[in-house]
């Protein structure tokens, strides 16, 4: 890379942070390395329910502190992920199993009524196997 393709793209980081890091903060990818981090002690699964609430709580208040900022000024709106130059890496994320544990969570919580949380249990079974 150019010294001016370096400077841009640093410019871009420092500016919007790099995908990867957006990717991890996103609910599916927190939910999923927070419960493979606390299945590893019998306190942390104990706690796992109340520390997994307290992420959810949190990254929903993010979101609306988030959106009311776009609100009163709409160039803060973070570009889509497939502009950030680590895209490629980024997506290498969503195939690890923090995040595919928390997306399969947060399905799991939507659809709850329809047995969403025996289908998450069966999916945990399924990558035991």
């Amino acid at each position: 890379k150019t010294i001016q393709n370096k400077d841009d793209l640093l410019n871009f980081q420092a500016q919007y942070g790099t995908a990867k890091s957006r990717i991890q903060n996103q609910l599916s990818y927190k939910l999923g390395q927070t419960m493979i981090v606390n299945s590893k002690s019998f306190l942390g699964c104990l706690l796992m329910p109340v520390i997994l609430l307290g992420i959810v709580i949190s990254y929903k208040q993010e979101q609306k502190i988030y959106k009311r900022k776009i609100e009163k000024d709409p160039s803060l709106k973070l570009p889509s992920l497939e502009q950030y130059p680590d895209y490629r890496e980024a997506i290498k994320l969503k195939n690890h199993l923090s995040y595919k544990l928390g997306k399969e969570l947060v399905k799991a919580n939507k659809i709850w009524y329809k047995g969403g949380y025996f289908q998450f249990l069966y999916f945990i079974k399924k990558l035991k196997v």
